[in-house]
């Protein structure tokens, strides 16, 4: 370890690789005394002929806002440094010096991850005893050089320890891009290995909290990476998955995680194994969508309708494909997202709203999820009818990516521009008026009755309204009954105002059980309450109107081999 890390050093100092790249070198301060390490960044290049280089440091990424508030000490060999705002510095200099910039990177966390907080990863992870934080968050960046070559070495480390990093190809000829920087995810820890899974090119690093299931993580990672890899048609190259194990409480379990271009971060505690495998299909495929297949403008409500519903929706053809899930798993997951959209707060909310408040309000944050993944459903289907079964929403999805590809990072066509574009060529299918409708608009979104050839229903059932005719929530939190509606279930049920609750069993929106009470109390002349012995009153919660249910389902009556054969269909193959 230390003769390689040596090595590294004289590599660095010896100069840049080449003349024109940007040379990047992180060091990890040793921790002491309990604190946390911290990491020293070093940056050279060349000014620009101008005379004038602003630097972009870390600041929003994902749910990560103001990041450049843990950069400290930035200093500058070769230039005098402003500060136009806090997360820009403007180096002036001769034309096309040479420059070295270096700072430090402090900890967002000043205590292990645990499950409670979900997502460990909104700012730099350092705790004594590892590290775990994503480029955005690291890397500061030369303006408006994206697509200038970049170099990556790992400097010096703490005794013991040993760091990994998809970046880690640049020290081994693998071209990469200033782009790249801040597209990346570094670890370090005391012993660190990075294990090789599959065909030895996907690499996994554990840091944090023990007590996963590591082996079959690997194995799920591996699998599922490789269908993905082969949908998109590139098996080969380098890919790293940094696994961050949380702390768990007693009634706490999380997963989750964060894609990124060649890796992507995994976040889970000891009993989140069933979260696993779809947590992995969704993330890995965000290496892909949106980032390969144009470029994302944060304003742009279809960008986030199809970086997170349409990953769904292949996140759960590759849980088919690999067979770690059966179809009728996945059904029930895609009922799901129709359900929650069904009854969403938000459901008919303008596009406008989800890049604003995707991180801030939760519902409007699912409504990404849900409005995309139905929209996927929809076209795949209108795709496939539209060309007799040759092409389908990922044929479409390729070729966007195939176009951005002729691009230079960060020119490539807008992601709503090269959809439409991509399902025009593929299927001659216009998509303009759905998007202005669904995406923009925020209209309802209906889907049809039957799909893939018939064996997927999306059956509407009609009910009652769910009614139970009294204020659940007030009533529940003051143990008494409050808001009984004259003429509703409850009061036909002899329920009335202020009689006390002693327990329920309540289950809201749901017509097929009914609402049990035990109240005490008994209606009396007017609207007077008499004390009484406990009783319980059990009424179905019907409303007077009426009211329309969806529900995606396998058609009824399928057997087993018209099952797996609809899987197929489902699955995209």
């Amino acid at each position: 370890m230390v003769r390689a890390a040596l090595l590294a050093l004289a590599l660095f100092g010896s100069g840049p690789a080449r003349p024109d790249s940007v040379d990047y070198r992180l060091d990890i301060e040793p921790p002491a005394d309990g604190r946390p390490p911290v990491l020293d960044v070093q940056i050279r290049l060349r000014g620009d002929a101008g005379g004038q280089t602003t630097l972009d440091l870390p600041d929003h990424y994902a749910a990560g806002n103001e990041a450049w508030r843990y950069i400290s000490d930035l200093k500058v060999d070769g230039a005098a440094v402003s500060a136009p705002d806090a997360a820009h510095r403007v180096l002036r200099h001769r034309p096309g010096a040479k420059l070295t910039v270096r700072y430090r990177v402090q900890s967002a966390y000043d205590h292990d991850p645990d499950a409670a907080e979900v997502n460990p990863l909104k700012g730099p992870l350092l705790r004594p005893g590892f590290v775990a934080a994503l480029g955005p968050f690291v890397f500061a960046t030369p303006h408006g050089r994206e697509a200038q070559a970049a170099t990556f070495q790992w400097g010096r480390l703490p005794k013991g320890w040993a760091a990994a990093s998809d970046l880690d190809g640049a020290a081994e000829g693998r071209p990469k891009t200033v782009a790249d920087l801040p597209d990346s995810l570094v670890l370090a820890a005391p012993g660190l290995q990075a294990e090789s899974a599959g065909d030895g090119a996907l690499r996994l690093a554990f840091v944090g909290a023990g007590g996963l299931p590591n082996a079959d993580i690997a194995k799920t990672a591996a699998t599922l990476v490789g269908a993905e890899r082969a949908f998109w048609g590139e098996t080969s190259g380098p890919y790293l998955v940094g696994v961050v194990g949380l702390t768990e409480g007693e009634r706490t379990a999380a997963a989750g995680g964060v894609g990124l271009g060649e890796a992507f971060a995994l976040f889970a505690s000891p009993h989140a194994q069933d979260r696993l495998a779809y947590t992995v299909a969704h993330e890995g495929l965000h290496s892909w969508i949106p980032r390969a297949l144009g470029t994302r403008p944060n304003s742009d409500a279809f960008s986030w309708v199809l970086g997170e519903g349409f990953t769904d929706f292949l996140a759960y053809r590759m849980l088919l494909r690999t067979g770690l899930e059966t179809p009728a798993q996945v059904v029930e997951r895609m009922d799901g997202q129709l359900y929650g959209y069904d009854h969403s707060q938000v459901r008919t909310a303008p596009g406008a709203r989800i890049p604003a408040e995707f991180h801030t309000n939760a519902d409007v944050g699912q409504l990404a999820y849900q409005r995309g993944f139905l929209l996927a459903l929809k076209w795949d289907e209108a795709i496939r009818a539209k060309t007799g079964g040759r092409a389908d929403l990922g044929t479409v999805l390729r070729r966007m990516r195939d176009h951005a590809r002729q691009f230079p990072p960060g020119q490539a066509p807008d992601l709503t521009t090269g959809f439409i574009s991509a399902a025009w060529v593929e299927a001659r299918l216009d998509l303009r008026p759905d998007i202005a409708r669904y995406v923009d608009g925020g209209a309802a979104i209906d889907l049809p009755e039957e799909m893939f050839d018939g064996c997927l229903q999306a059956r509407v059932t009609v009910s009652p309204a769910f009614d139970p005719g009294f204020d659940p929530q007030a009533s529940f939190a003051a143990k008494t009954l409050k808001g009984v509606r004259r003429g509703g279930p409850a009061w036909v049920s002899g329920l009335r105002d202020g009689m006390a609750l002693d327990s329920w069993t309540f289950t809201p929106g749901d017509t097929t059980r009914q609402v049990e009470l035990v109240v005490r109390g008994a209606a009396g002349r007017g609207k007077a309450v008499k004390a009484g012995k406990p009783h319980k009153v059990a009424f179905w919660p019907y409303g007077d109107a009426d009211a329309s249910k969806r529900k995606l389902q396998l058609t009824p009556g399928l057997n087993a081999q018209q099952i797996a054969a609809c899987g197929r269909k489902l699955a995209g193959l």
